[in-house]
């Protein structure tokens, strides 16, 4: 049999189990503020992040959801072996970094109150595990830290890989985060706005957020805080990005200011027409990688 020795620190606690890549996971019961599950086809989704909305009204707050397979670095289990049905989204909306992480996972188990453990000295990641809890029948379980897992989905969303610590320099962002370079992000989706915000947060800038180009033009003029690159998107109501870009170039406070077009518009005449007004880069959201616009940034700063 198994045998652990105790130590002082040992204690029961209430945890919910879930599964992800084929294992099973422990997360803190108090941490938990929702279980959900959702049809995929009715979900929002934002730069390739499914999107989940939560509360009514302006109260209401938008959330990427996050696989805890890729938070962990592992392959997802097939379908078939999960016993999933793979039009429906299980998550688990919990409450970590003075915020909310929307994880998704393959199947929920019940909740026990559990005794749990130190983490392992060895062989665990301790930014991520808080510590082992023990199944009837002597079967140990991590235990996993919710701040440490939002931690990591931020990451994990600016573009760093699931094994790399959030504080990791990156070759072509990080002097400019440091520096807290100020962005300015221009959609007119909510949704959008939130997820580039985040990915750009995430990897160390400052940002500002303005709802269509005529938002954004005002603000610029108002001189309200410097902004160092504009992000915008093209289909936006009053003033699209191609306007936005046309009266940026045509002012010269703004002649020289990196502008990046984002948008679902990718056919070839729209590219040409955004290099020709004068965008640094012109990314399509359909091929979006957090990764290359985090690249493209830093090598417009």
């Amino acid at each position: 049999a198994l045998v652990f020795s105790l130590p002082l620190s040992a204690a029961r606690r209430s945890l919910l189990l879930v599964e992800a890549g084929g294992r099973t996971y422990a997360l803190p019961g108090g941490a938990v503020e929702r279980l959900l599950r959702l049809d995929r086809a009715a979900l929002p989704v934002a730069m390739g992040r499914t999107i989940l909305r939560v509360g009514d009204g302006k109260a209401a707050t938008n959330h990427p959801v996050t696989d805890l397979t890729e938070i962990l670095g592992q392959a997802p289990a097939a379908p078939d072996a999960a016993g999933q049905d793979p039009t429906i989204l299980i998550a688990v909306l919990l409450r970590a970094g003075g915020g909310r992480l929307a994880l998704g996972v393959e199947r929920l188990h019940d909740v026990q109150a559990l005794l749990v453990l130190p983490a392992p000295s060895f062989g665990s990641d301790p930014d991520l595990i808080a510590g082992t809890a023990v199944l009837p029948g002597d079967v140990p379980v991590l235990v996993l830290d919710p701040e440490g897992l939002a931690a990591r989905a931020s990451a994990t969303s600016a573009g760093l890989s699931a094994g790399t610590k959030a504080q990791a320099p990156r070759s072509t962002t990080s002097q400019h985060a440091t520096a807290r370079a100020t962005i300015l992000v221009v959609d007119d989706s909510i949704t959008t706005r939130t997820l580039e915000k985040g990915i750009l947060e995430a990897a160390g800038y400052r940002v500002v957020v303005c709802v269509d180009g005529q938002d954004a033009l005002d603000r610029l003029r108002a001189e309200i805080e410097p902004v160092d690159l504009v992000l915008a998107d093209v289909e936006m109501p009053r003033l699209d990005g191609f306007g936005l870009l046309k009266a940026l170039r045509a002012d010269p406070r703004f002649a020289r200011l990196p502008t990046i077009l984002m948008t679902s518009r990718g056919d070839a005449a729209d590219v040409s027409r955004g290099l020709d007004l004068g965008a640094d880069a012109y990314l399509t959201k359909q091929k979006f990688d957090q990764r290359h616009l985090l690249d493209t940034i830093g090598q417009l700063l």
